[in-house]
């Protein structure tokens, strides 16, 4: 197989690859937490300078007092912020359509809120994709949230969205469970939560 299937091909193929968290090796079998592959986590959680203190997010006139801490995963390069939306939607509970409504809240809507208040002096927040949101998950714990420390009030009884669609029904888009860890869809008009994710 030449160089692609030696040391140069291995590193390629798993240094991008992050661990699920899963420890526990079940029933005696070589299974994720016998083998523990990938690459552990490693967040920094910003809470100083530009990253203290609020930012006010404003979606058809409710105010979310949004916290200016951030996450940053050294491992992927992506900075999340280290809450998920409260205080707006149709609810005022952080809930929101995935498709803006006529009232103009919505996911897209919230984000870019987001960008013209400046949340932690930045600009570019987005809503994560299948692959990104899915990356926080623990799987070793029983509601396979992310590490409570850097992300402390995630719903763990509730879903979030990602930004991907259902590709089979335009009508969904992704949403992650994680109580169980489970990924699905929701219709695009339910009002769940949301949380925002920049670089990559």
């Amino acid at each position: 197989m030449g160089e692609i299937g030696g040391e140069i091909g291995k590193e390629r193929i798993l240094g991008g690859l992050l661990k699920t968290g899963q420890t526990t090796q079940y029933g005696g079998y070589e299974d994720d937490g016998f083998f523990e592959k990938g690459l552990s986590k490693q967040y920094t959680v910003l809470t100083l300078g530009q990253y203290a203190g609020t930012t006010s997010i404003t979606l058809n006139a409710k105010t979310d007092v949004h916290s200016n801490n951030c996450v940053y995963d050294r491992r992927n390069k992506l900075m999340w912020s280290r809450y998920v939306a409260g205080s707006v939607g149709p609810g005022s509970d952080g809930k929101l359509p995935w498709t803006t409504n006529a009232n103009g809240e919505g996911i897209f809507a919230f984000a870019a809120a987001a960008n013209v208040a400046l949340l932690g002096g930045y600009g570019d927040w987005r809503i994560p994709n299948e692959v990104e949101l899915p990356s926080l998950k623990d799987m070793e714990k029983p509601d396979a949230a992310p590490d409570a420390t850097a992300f402390p009030g995630w719903p763990t009884s509730d879903s979030l969205w990602m930004s991907t669609t259902r590709p089979s029904d335009e009508t969904y888009a992704r949403i992650i469970y994680f109580a169980t860890g489970n990924a699905g869809n929701g219709l695009k008009t339910e009002r769940v939560f949301v949380a925002l994710v920049r670089g990559g």
